[in-house]
């Protein structure tokens, strides 16, 4: 039974994470979407979809934490990127040619991947 009520809690951490998105949009809190979408798509939604679906919402986070300088958000959410691509079977040239291209990104932010 352990089994179950951890496959429920992860269905209603889903909900919630979808609902903090769909509040997000209606809000038009922008500003704040880089750590949401790091919290939804990396600690929740990869346990109920598959890693790839992942991939986009994680490099949109990345993207609007650089932004607003929400420094910290776009490293974790470029380095699970990089992490779940990885994991999600891609081709692991590509996946390198990624972890450079970020690394050198986040150098000229002063931070590390």
């Amino acid at each position: 039974t352990a089994t179950v009520d951890i496959n429920l809690d992860v269905i209603s951490a889903s909900r919630m994470g979808k609902l903090s998105l769909r509040l997000l949009e209606t809000l038009q809190a922008e500003e704040y979407s880089a750590g949401i979408h790091f919290a939804v798509y990396f600690f929740i939604q990869t346990r109920v979809d598959h890693f790839r679906k992942s991939l986009q919402p994680l490099k949109q986070a990345y993207n609007v934490g650089l932004r607003f300088g929400e420094m910290h958000y776009a490293v974790v959410a470029i380095r699970q990127f990089c992490l779940i691509s990885f994991h999600s079977g891609e081709n692991l040239m590509i996946v390198l040619e990624k972890i450079q291209y970020y690394e050198e990104k986040m150098k000229e932010h002063k931070q590390e991947i």
